[in-house]
């Protein structure tokens, strides 16, 4: 799946010259946690976010430093400190380095970014222009979609059984002759013996997802593991 084919079109904006509170009013209004800033042209030049809105002034919550620290910090930082607690325009307040995907990025790749920088939203771009948002609830309304049971399909059971060896194998979580599995009208019996609990449940989910699966009796038994394995 591509980026397109989940993301919100569309994307409540603001120019550089909207205030910091008509910002918060926005963010409320859309229940959202950030949003694009745009110039006249509708060209994307930052974003302001709630946190960008934590260290206020009005709040009381201005960055407050004891005198021996201020007095090794550099006065730009003091500055830009200042700044971001008592100015009036978002442009004094969002971010300009942005990250963003394009429509056609993967998903995997919108993923890996939100897992590391601990983004909740990214602007979606053409050309420079902001054509759409995608979100971490974004993800979930797919998920949604997708995760609802799929309805019952008539596979024998050898057919069943066939496809849990073959997905065992595939992912070498351990070697799929050492897991006996026996189906008996769609009911699956996982035997067998593991050192980890993790594999344990993916032997488990693998058999749960296999087309013609109506119940799974795991009976692999997990042993501990003796000094001197890998």
């Amino acid at each position: 799946m591509k980026v397109g084919d989940i993301m919100t079109v569309g994307a409540a904006t603001v120019s550089p010259d909207t205030t910091i509170g008509q910002a918060a009013q926005l963010m409320l209004e859309h229940h959202i946690s950030g949003m694009p800033v745009v110039d006249a042209d509708s060209m994307l030049i930052g974003m302001v976010t709630e946190r960008d809105l934590l260290r206020r002034t009005e709040l009381g919550t201005e960055q407050e430093h004891r005198h021996w620290m201020e007095l090794v910090m550099s006065a730009g930082t003091l500055a830009d400190e200042y700044v971001r607690a008592h100015a009036r325009k978002v442009s004094d307040v969002m971010s300009r380095d942005v990250v963003t995907v394009a429509p056609d990025a993967e998903l995997s790749e919108v993923v890996r970014l939100m897992e590391e920088h601990g983004y909740r939203r990214l602007p979606v771009v053409r050309d420079g222009k902001v054509t759409g948002i995608v979100s971490r609830s974004n993800f979930l309304r797919a998920l949604v979609r997708r995760a609802d049971p799929a309805p019952p399909v008539t596979v024998d059971d050898l057919g069943i059984r066939n496809h849990i060896v073959d997905e065992i194998h595939r992912h070498g979580w351990v070697p799929s002759s050492t897991i006996d599995v026996t189906v008996r009208a769609g009911a699956v019996e996982l035997k067998g013996a593991v050192i980890d609990p993790r594999i344990k449940d993916a032997l488990r989910v693998a058999a749960e997802n296999t087309p013609g699966v109506k119940s799974v009796d795991d009976q692999v038994e997990l042993v501990p593991q003796m000094p001197g394995w890998i």
